[in-house]
């Protein structure tokens, strides 16, 4: 070949190397264009600023790789306490988020961008048509709250923890995608397991303590021993039934056993509560009639050796007559006044009945606003600030009687699906580790949301989501790799027939 004919050649390879080299101008002007707001923002407001910075980082993140959003979350809800809770936003001298309020932005607006490029398909996962009909229901409810912006934080906050499932179900669809998620969700939970071991041996010196924790951590020991008792079964049926290396099974082994002295040093009746009805419940689903005894013994155990906590906690109850739980005379309890989340079955009794009166008096189809009972209508109707104690109770005060069926209907969609994923289509280890854990946490968060709203915490709220969709994913994909092995089956003795 002639110079003449390879010059064009030449060319031509070095204007593709130009090419190659050359750097997209939209993402360089969207970098430019956030960084100057953000300049602007930090200079008129430093805590704005970093909110809107905080925002770009994640959003950029996730929307590039969808599974650091496991650990990301589980890490962020350590340290959201004082570390990260204290960049709130506020216009005016109220606030208008916090930086859990930022996440749930940033989970609404990937999910949103994901929907709109293709990547997600709004109903493409089994539990969105009667999810979004509890969504209509809290937006609803904004026509009737007294206070739109607290029940405006609500739909948020509800809707930024679908976000997280349609993410991981849409988009963590390989096997190895979907094990590498599962993994990191229990490997990360050894952060909080990790910050509660030293709390105890450094900090409280070994003594129990229903506000252990440290500072900057969870918010209080109560849900710290919720979150303990939502993931511990996990990391159980990693350590009893996976088929992983002896060095793995003996990690979380300890991770285990890390995490249930941590369950006992934090000392709160809720926590323990969960903890032992999810092992109960996964011990008699796997109908492993050996299971039963073991955790029976070891429950007595510690209830021998922590007796005299027991009495303590629990005495109350025992010593108090029956009817004083029905009465409206809340004097007598000393710590309803200044006691942020009073653990009196009493004033349990007392908030539930106020709330509703209030509820069926004013509103009782549609209710007086998600979310707003605790930051604002408690005073008006108990005269104090106190928690109302109950998801239910939550959801019928702020949802009303629609809301509330719309809620036990998705929570009983729930229960449904993970017994489907349980019985069809999933192979055993991925049964045994992942969905049976998942259903008995399920079931304990229902009987614990009687007397506790599970709800309030996001740890725990996005923790709860993250299994349940993680649970679903697995499911869908052995269907469609039972799906295809059967279509390919079917292929192969048309041939073989046309053959012969």
């Amino acid at each position: 070949m002639s110079a003449r004919n390879q010059m064009p050649n030449r060319n031509a390879t070095v204007l593709q190397l130009a090419r190659r080299a050359s750097i997209p101008r939209l993402p360089v002007c969207a970098g430019l264009v956030c960084a100057v707001v953000c300049g602007c923002l930090i200079t008129a407001n430093a805590k704005l600023g970093l909110a809107f910075g905080t925002f770009v980082i994640l959003f950029a993140l996730v929307a590039c790789y969808p599974t650091v959003l496991v650990p990301a979350l589980v890490v962020l809800s350590v340290f959201v306490e004082t570390m990260f809770q204290s960049l709130t936003v506020s216009v005016g001298g109220t606030e208008l988020m916090n930086f859990n309020g930022v996440v749930n932005i940033v989970l609404i607006c990937v999910a949103a961008f994901l929907v709109f490029s293709g990547r997600i398909r709004l109903f493409g996962s089994l539990i969105t048509k009667v999810f979004l009909f509890y969504c209509i229901a809290v937006a609803v409810s904004l026509a009737f709250s007294v206070n739109p912006f607290l029940t405006i934080k609500s739909l948020v906050r509800v809707s930024a923890a679908f976000c997280i499932y349609l993410i991981i179900t849409q988009v963590v669809t390989e096997k190895r995608a979907i094990d590498k998620t599962f993994q990191t969700l229990l490997i990360a939970s050894a952060v909080p397991i990790a910050v509660g071991l030293y709390q105890i041996v450094f900090v409280n010196s070994f003594e129990m303590s229903r506000d252990m924790r440290v500072s900057g951590t969870f918010r209080n020991g109560q849900s710290y021993s919720m979150y303990l008792g939502l993931l511990l079964p996990f990391v159980f049926g990693q350590a009893l039934f996976s088929k992983t290396r002896p060095m793995w099974r003996s990690f979380f082994a300890g991770l285990f056993v890390a995490g249930l002295i941590n369950l006992l040093y934090s000392s709160t009746r809720v926590g323990w509560g969960a903890f032992v009805l999810a092992m109960v419940c996964y011990a008699v689903l796997s109908k492993m009639k050996a299971f039963l005894p073991a955790i029976a013994l070891l429950l007595v155990l510690l209830i021998i050796v922590f007796f005299p906590f027991f009495v303590e906690s629990f005495g109350g109850f025992f010593t108090t007559d029956l009817g004083t739980y029905l009465w409206d005379d809340v004097s007598h309890d000393f710590r309803s006044e200044d006691y942020y989340s009073a653990s009196s079955l009493h004033i349990r009794v007392f908030v539930w009945k106020h709330m509703l009166r209030e509820v069926l008096g004013k509103s009782a189809l549609f209710g007086l606003g998600s979310g707003t009972w605790l930051d604002y209508h408690d005073k008006a109707t108990v005269g104090f600030r106190v928690a109302s104690h109950s998801d239910y109770f939550e959801v019928l005060f702020g949802t009303g009687l629609l809301g509330f069926a719309a809620y036990l209907l998705f929570r009983v969609r729930q229960l449904a699906l993970l017994n489907r994923f349980l019985k069809d289509g999933v192979e055993a280890p991925v049964r045994a580790t992942v969905v049976l854990p998942c259903l008995a946490t399920q079931i304990a968060c229902l009987a614990m949301s009687i007397t506790e709203v599970w709800q309030a915490y996001d740890g725990i709220y996005w923790t709860s989501w993250i299994t349940f969709a993680i649970s679903e994913t697995y499911y869908k994909f052995y269907r469609t790799q039972s799906h295809d092995q059967h279509a390919a089956d079917d292929t192969a003795l048309d041939q073989d027939h046309d053959r012969t």
